[in-house]
């Protein structure tokens, strides 16, 4: 018996790492929602090493940012695919050019970029947008919508060990440090000395502290690093897929308003996220599975380990919590 071809459904999807990791909420609801399609996700070639390992997708391309004579191709190649639809998850410049390419096909474009309202969060507004095609609730109250969701990197771990704690050297509990980098004013951050002290009052409670994040937070993790003996130093050593496959094995995840927060909080740990004062925390805070519990202070140097470990203890972070599967 001869089969039909599977409907073939474009999702755009691109921009900073934050709004990435929130955007896989939403594909993952246009996933459950055409469960036998070919999703083809558009995006930009930032984060294709990470997201090329999504389940969501049976196909990336990473042609969605291309400007000048490359960009007529895009919207070209979309056209000879004839897909049944587009889910447009940005809603920028770039996705308006494509939009505009395909002006005289009959594929239909859906608008589900989230438009964020006062007192809204991000996720909240992305699933809302969703919403508003037909596609659930078109309104969350805050905390409502489904958080974004990394787990899909535990299949990957099986069948690769660069993923594995062990790969860099954490043999047993440890907890993640995501420090802000060097882009990040050092008034706006948290000391490092103060890194150094949650390092050393973690290994006298068990942990092993492992400093993640790029190259520009170096410094701070090998100043902890060399300050304290037993903790790990993996700034700038590990991928996007592997540190969220550490946050899927850790006991807890710690750091400052960096991009990679809502990426390691996103693998499901418990977490606390440490903000100067500002606009509403619960407003821009990461995304994930557990609680996350969130400090702030006009100067960040005047928290202590002392109450960060405590904000650990608040949000379960040395409860005994299973293994990855």
């Amino acid at each position: 018996m001869e089969q039909t071809a599977k409907d073939i459904i474009y999702v755009l999807l691109w921009g900073d790492l934050p709004s990435t990791v929130r955007g896989l909420a939403s594909c993952q609801r246009i996933r459950e929602t055409y469960p036998r399609a070919k999703l083809i996700l558009l995006t930009a070639p930032d984060y294709e090493a990470l997201l090329k390992h999504c389940p969501y997708f049976s196909q990336i391309e990473t042609d969605a940012t291309a400007t000048g004579a490359m960009a007529k191709l895009t919207a070209k190649r979309i056209k000879a695919v004839k897909p049944k639809m587009i889910y447009d998850l940005v809603g920028d410049a770039d996705a308006r050019r494509i939009k505009g390419g395909l002006r005289f096909s009959r594929i239909k474009w859906i608008d589900a970029a989230p438009r964020i309202r006062e007192g809204e969060h991000p996720v909240e507004a992305a699933a809302a947008a969703l919403g508003r095609t037909g596609m659930g609730p078109d309104q969350f109250r805050l905390g409502e919508a489904p958080s974004p969701d990394v787990s899909w990197v535990d299949y990957l771990a099986r069948n690769s060990r660069m993923l594995e704690p062990e790969y860099f050297g954490l043999n047993g509990s440890f907890v993640l440090l995501a420090p802000a980098g060097e882009e990040v004013k050092p008034n706006l951050r948290w000391p490092r000395e103060r890194w150094a002290s949650l390092a050393e009052a973690l290994i006298a409670e068990g942990l092993i502290p492992a400093i993640v994040g790029g190259p520009s937070a170096r410094d701070t993790g090998r100043f902890v690093a060399e300050t304290v003996r037993e903790a790990r130093d993996l700034t700038g050593k590990a991928k996007l897929v592997q540190l969220a496959g550490l946050a899927r094995r850790t006991r807890f995840v710690f750091g400052e308003d960096t991009d990679l927060l809502h990426l390691l909080v996103a693998a499901g740990p418990p977490a606390a996220g440490l903000y100067p004062d500002g606009e509403p925390l619960e407003l821009k805070a990461p995304r994930g599975a557990s609680p996350v519990v969130l400090l702030h202070a006009p100067v960040l140097a005047q928290l202590t380990a002392s109450e960060a470990l405590q904000a650990m203890r608040v949000a379960g972070g040395f409860e005994e919590s299973p293994r990855a599967a």
